[in-house]
């Protein structure tokens, strides 16, 4: 069912916290006061507790001590090994495994479609958190990159293609392996879906897979390297849907990271697979085929 119930003021810090991540792509300087605003709305309305609040400050605690320029070669040791830590962390925040946070339920046991499976629509708020962590730790994760050469494809022309036709695949594969059927419907909460879908999970992910992964094994071996490896982990991140999601996943992890190399904006990745993902609820069985 739908949560029916009035959400205000319990929603007011996703609010702060949307206009947060948005600040921190067109207003950068901005992010931090409103993180600020975020953090106390979420106290005042329990989205967060203050062991939540302990755990956020601890890990903005290390990753600044961690992005500070390293004086010798202990200290560099050092800054990798909570660098390390960071990101368990990050994936612990993903995976809703450390403590202090409330995240809102706001759709319950939902069937998009007679065939689909239920589903259960969460307003996280312990999950963006790793946007922000990040931030600090690298600075200019939001930042253009040059873009790379891959596959001699050039165009514009040739890129859209590329991308069409890998989402066809991707949900071909998907059909074929009966994780999804056609079933075009767009359910009346497709509007918060796409809400929450774009800015708590598509930009979160991306800004992590894309933007810290694969360009850190980019930086450290090559771009080929870097987008296979980046997109495997991707994958492996959605094992609770078995393997053959897992196989899925990577190839979409890999359609995402291709147009991040050759655009260098972290923007069309985002938008990509705020797309997949929409295509998705609308056309097929969603999240998954009901068994």
């Amino acid at each position: 069912m739908l949560l029916t119930q009035d959400i205000f003021p319990a929603v007011y810090p996703w609010l702060f916290l949307v206009i947060t991540l948005v600040a921190a792509f067109v207003k950068p300087k901005l992010w931090p006061f409103g993180l600020l605003c975020t953090l106390v709305s979420g106290l005042l309305y329990n989205a967060i507790d203050l062991v939540g609040l302990g755990v956020v400050t601890l890990l903005f605690t290390l990753a600044y001590f961690a992005n500070m320029p390293s004086k010798n070669a202990w200290n560099q040791g050092i800054k990798t090994v909570i660098t390390v830590l960071i990101f368990i962390c990050c994936i612990a925040l993903a995976a809703h495994l450390l403590p202090g946070f409330n995240n809102l339920p706001v759709l319950y046991n939902v069937e998009k479609s007679i065939n689909s499976m239920p589903f259960t629509m969460y307003l996280n708020f312990d999950k963006p958190m790793i946007l922000f962590v990040l931030l600090i730790l690298y600075p200019t994760v939001l930042m253009n990159n040059k873009k790379i050469r891959l596959f001699k494809i050039e165009t514009k022309l040739h890129v859209i293609t590329v991308i069409s036709a890998t989402l066809l695949v991707i949900f071909s594969l998907a059909t074929f392996l009966s994780l999804i059927t056609i079933e075009p419907k767009l359910p009346s909460w497709w509007w918060l879906f796409a809400l929450n879908n774009l800015l708590l999970t598509c930009v979160i992910e991306e800004v992590f897979f894309r933007g810290v992964i694969q360009n850190k094994l980019v930086q450290l071996f090559n771009p080929m390297a870097g987008l296979i490896v980046a997109s495997f982990l991707f994958g492996i991140a959605h094992f609770s849907g078995g393997f053959s999601y897992v196989f899925v996943a990577t190839l979409a992890g890999f359609l995402y990271g291709f147009v991040y190399l050759k655009t260098g904006k972290l923007w069309y990745a985002i938008l990509i697979h705020f797309c997949l993902n929409m295509i998705h609820l609308y056309l097929f069985t969603y999240p998954l085929l009901k068994a």
